[in-house]
């Protein structure tokens, strides 16, 4: 589930025309709301009945302030260089989360390393053969690639702290934290650029509404996630989670006639053949 709906919260952005910092803006609110309001319903239901503490509040506040710049500059990279290539450079946020979980939260001790150190170098296989791109002849953006490198690193980062305050116990609550610091962060870096919000409010409805939508597909997303981390270590979750690119890939054929199908099936055949073959030596 976390995979498909990491896949999907990122359509608003090939539909969307606005500004980059517009369409953050709008992506943090629609996370917001979701997480206001089913945290909302959580309480009442007394379905969640967690006690955050000061440290793991803050946690979460940094995690939404990393969340807000890995989108960000993830948008810009999708900019520069187009959405097929940053996905291959962002791609390197599986084996850079992998890392930092091994390491940081020692999951070297109850995980098998070598085989997931082989899934993590399919993981990445993968990632490059579903990689196709268009005008093969013109010149890469290098700042593209920068960003699309950049974001993977922080999308990684956000990772490890979700699994930590995961660890911790803090399940239904952590999206409020995380939702509503990256909101304010996104608001903030507006009024910095626009001295008011006048501008992103006068954006049309439906650029508005789809953004919203796709704010709201990566709360289902990052919950998912946080109950898979709550069942597993989160090297393996992180590799699981990289199915995120067939139902891209598949979401670009069918959608938005992206890739020619007849053309390139051999490729993206064995590029989904190798991204279940890094999950099934997982099992």
């Amino acid at each position: 589930m976390t995979s498909i709906f990491f896949s999907i919260y990122v359509i608003p952005k090939k539909i969307v025309k606005e500004k980059t910092m517009y369409y953050t803006a709008f992506l943090t609110l629609g996370f917001f709301a979701t997480s206001a309001f089913i945290y909302a319903f959580l309480k009442i239901t007394g379905i969640c009945k967690e006690i955050v503490s000061i440290q793991v509040a803050i946690t979460l506040m940094v995690r939404g302030l990393l969340w807000f710049l890995s989108i960000y500059i993830y948008a810009l990279a999708i900019d520069k260089i187009g959405v097929s290539r940053a996905m291959q450079y962002q791609s390197l946020k599986t084996p850079f989360g992998v890392v930092l979980t091994l390491f940081f939260l020692q999951e070297f001790l109850v995980t098998n390393v070598v085989t997931i150190t082989l899934s993590t170098v399919l993981t990445l296989a993968s990632a490059i053969l579903l990689t196709i791109r268009k005008d093969t002849d013109k010149k890469i953006d290098k700042m593209g690639i920068l960003y699309a490198i950049i974001s993977a690193i922080l999308l990684a980062t956000t990772n490890l702290l979700q699994k930590w305050v995961t660890n911790q116990g803090i399940v239904y609550s952590q999206h409020i934290f995380t939702a509503m610091s990256s909101f304010l962060f996104a608001c903030i870096y507006i009024l910095l650029k626009d001295k008011n919000i006048k501008n992103v409010i006068c954006i049309p409805k439906k650029s508005m509404g789809f953004t919203i939508l796709g704010g709201c597909a990566f709360y289902f997303a990052s919950f998912f996630q946080a109950l898979a981390y709550k069942q597993l270590p989160a090297s393996i979750v992180t590799i699981i989670v990289q199915l995120s690119s067939i139902w891209s890939i598949l979401i670009g054929i069918v959608v938005f006639k992206e890739i020619d199908i007849e053309k390139h099936w051999k490729r993206i055949s064995l590029g989904i053949i190798t991204t279940i073959l890094s999950i099934v030596i997982l099992l």
